[in-house]
């Protein structure tokens, strides 16, 4: 279960949703993690806290994979725990996204037929006879 503290200038703090009572500075509060997803857009750090907050992802195929419903850090953890580190100073989640399909799909295996070897067939030698 995710906690929640108050870090903010002023000694009070209204809570974002309405029935909940007001944070005190450096109380630390247990909330739920529907809470946590309902009002994550208010608790903005260096204001908030939150400690144990695990918000579970949808895995569309429920492989493994990452797919459009992870989050970019959570892309970003697969790909280092395979060896794979973006390039340049920012990438995008969708930039992410064919990182990872790239390392999920085969290269493809160039085969090269074998060389088909023809029946030699030899000739009978004809004498010709000159007299």
């Amino acid at each position: 279960m995710p906690s929640l503290k108050y870090n903010g200038p002023s000694f009070y703090r209204r809570s974002p949703d309405v029935y909940t009572p007001d944070f005190t500075r450096g109380e630390v509060r247990d909330v739920s993690q529907g809470w946590v997803d309902t009002y994550r857009r208010f608790l903005v750090e260096p204001a908030w806290t939150l400690m144990g907050d695990e918000a579970l992802h949808n895995d569309a195929g429920s492989d493994g994979i990452p797919d459009g419903e992870w989050r970019r850090s959570e892309i970003l953890s697969w790909l280092a725990e395979r060896g794979m580190v973006p390039s340049g100073a920012y990438s995008t989640k969708s930039t992410l996204l064919n990182m990872v399909e790239e390392h999920t799909t085969p290269s493809p295996v160039l085969e090269i037929p074998a060389p088909v070897l023809a029946d030699v067939v030899e000739d009978e030698a004809v004498e010709t006879i000159t007299e």
